[in-house]
């Protein structure tokens, strides 16, 4: 079997062309829209594993595999903005999920499907909002694509280089989120629809062999967490998050019904509905035309998806993005029998809505056509518009300060003090930052203490929404943000 494309020149001329859309759309104002709150955590985190060796699995403090935190390390290292550094990890990341759907193709005997599904790659505002983002969801996706990829060579050509090369990508997709796992199971239920002859019993003995030396190398870099005391928190962190999908069934039927109709709409909202249709088109067609295909496209939309859909407890539309790229398969497969000429028609008019986002997220993106799951980034507690200038200033203040600059933040953990200490971190020693939770008070006993002293004291509100100054204090700035809240800068005084 030919492992690798051989590409025309206009095969050639069209990858370049991806992957300068995809760097275009990806990195242009890649921080037009403020820290979020998950943001400021992984990071941090990334910032503290990167000055101290033995904090490299800090994020297992949390239940967070560490592999997002580990590369985010190397962008944190080059740049100077940590926001853009560790954001530029899922574009790196959706970069290579993009052009293993052009890999997809190839495998599956259809390259121009291939390139059609990363041209819909490029224009989901779905795949495009998680490729600007620093969370492990564009990491996780493009995992997902390359196990595929992987899954369908081991199949095949029943080769051991392939099983030690799928053992290793099965290790690091697991080092990075757990519903990697879902990936990995999918592989043996794909075989029947891909192997020459699947039931002799020879080759059988032969993948199984394979594919457990395949899963053992997995489980081996998977637990290479156990250097640290906290791996069992990844256990209790899911759940918190999921239950069996029999115990779902069981005592909140109901709750899979809410979960199947918001991932729809979200993914209606988020593919935009051309897409969508256009999915559903080519899935009915797909049936009609090529049914071994169809079922391993299924296997791979639907397996992921309604593992999520069935045992989540907490679920959000970033929960289910690394289904999409399967979907997309659907819609560039109705898409793939219609002339050059036709095509570019087709992806333009199916370009409209996204252009729309897009243009919104680089200019103004309190007003992207955000789902209301997802109202969050951009508004209330969680979203950071002002946590950048407030630690600029105070950074600024700390270095012209003859003595330390104390503020205090509402919160310990998540976008402060996570936040302040990211934008802050190695331009001054004299900025001291101290979180506070639960506050009963405003403001707190420790805040008041201090302002005795006659210290330069600030403290921050972010949580807890004020009609009136807190005592013995000045209103620095304040920054609105989609919705009515606010977060505020004081300065403390006697």
């Amino acid at each position: 079997m030919q492992f690798f494309p051989t590409f025309t020149l206009r095969q050639k001329l069209y990858l370049v062309a991806l992957v300068i859309l995809y760097l275009a759309t990806r990195l242009y104002n890649l921080t037009s829209l403020p820290i979020f709150v998950d943001e400021a955590i992984y990071s941090r985190w990334s910032q503290i594993a990167l000055h101290d060796a033995s904090w490299r699995f800090i994020s297992l403090t949390d239940g967070k595999q560490p592999l997002w935190v580990w590369i985010s390390m190397v962008p944190l290292k080059l740049l100077a903005d940590p926001l853009f550094a560790t954001r530029l990890t899922s574009v790196l990341s959706g970069l290579i999920g993009m052009l293993g759907l052009v890999y997809t193709g190839f495998l599956l005997k259809n390259i121009r499907l291939g390139f059609i599904a990363s041209a819909l790659y490029l224009l989901t505002p779905f795949l495009f909002f998680y490729d600007r983002f620093a969370t492990m969801e564009s990491m996780l996706t493009a995992s997902g694509i390359w196990l595929l990829n992987l899954g369908i060579l081991l199949i095949t050509t029943l080769r051991l280089d392939v099983a030690l090369i799928l053992g290793l990508a099965g290790g690091l997709s697991m080092l990075t989120k757990s519903p990697a796992l879902v990936y990995l199971l999918l592989i043996p239920l794909t075989y029947p629809f891909l192997a020459s002859n699947p039931f002799k019993a020879k080759k059988i003995t032969r993948f199984l062999v394979l594919l457990g030396i395949a899963f053992v190398l997995t489980a081996a870099i998977y637990n290479i967490q156990r250097l640290s005391p906290w791996m069992h928190m990844i256990a209790d962190k899911n759940n918190d998050f999921v239950v069996s999908p029999f115990s779902m069934l069981k005592d909140n039927p109901y709750r899979i019904v809410q979960n199947f109709t918001d991932a729809q709409s979200w993914l209606w909202a988020y593919l935009t509905p051309p897409i969508y249709l256009l999915a559903v088109a080519g899935l009915y067609l797909l049936l009609k035309a090529e049914l071994m295909n169809f079922f391993i496209y299924s296997a791979w939309f639907w397996g992921p998806l309604m593992a999520t859909v069935t045992t989540a407890m907490l679920f959000r539309p970033r929960y289910i993005v690394f289904s999409a790229p399967f979907a997309l398969l659907y819609a560039a497969f109705a898409l793939s029998k219609l002339r050059f000429s036709r095509l570019l028609l087709a992806l333009a008019i199916l370009s409209i809505m996204s252009i729309r986002f897009y243009y919104l997220a680089y200019t103004n993106p309190d007003n992207m056509p955000l789902v209301r799951a997802d109202s969050d980034y951009v508004s209330g507690w969680a979203a950071g518009r002002g946590v950048k200038e407030i630690s600029e200033y105070l950074v600024t203040r700390a270095r012209s300060s003859k003595s330390d600059v104390e503020v205090y933040t509402e919160g310990t953990f998540g976008l402060l003090p996570h936040g302040l200490e990211l934008y802050s971190d190695g331009l001054t020693k004299k900025l001291k930052i101290t979180g506070l939770y639960p506050i009963s008070d405003i403001l707190p006993l420790a805040v008041r203490q201090n302002a005795e002293k006659n210290k330069e004291i600030y403290f921050i509100l972010n949580n807890t929404q004020v009609t009136s100054l807190p005592p013995n204090s000045t209103e620095v700035m304040s920054f609105k943000k989609a919705d009515e809240s606010y977060i505020r800068l004081y300065q403390i005084s006697p």
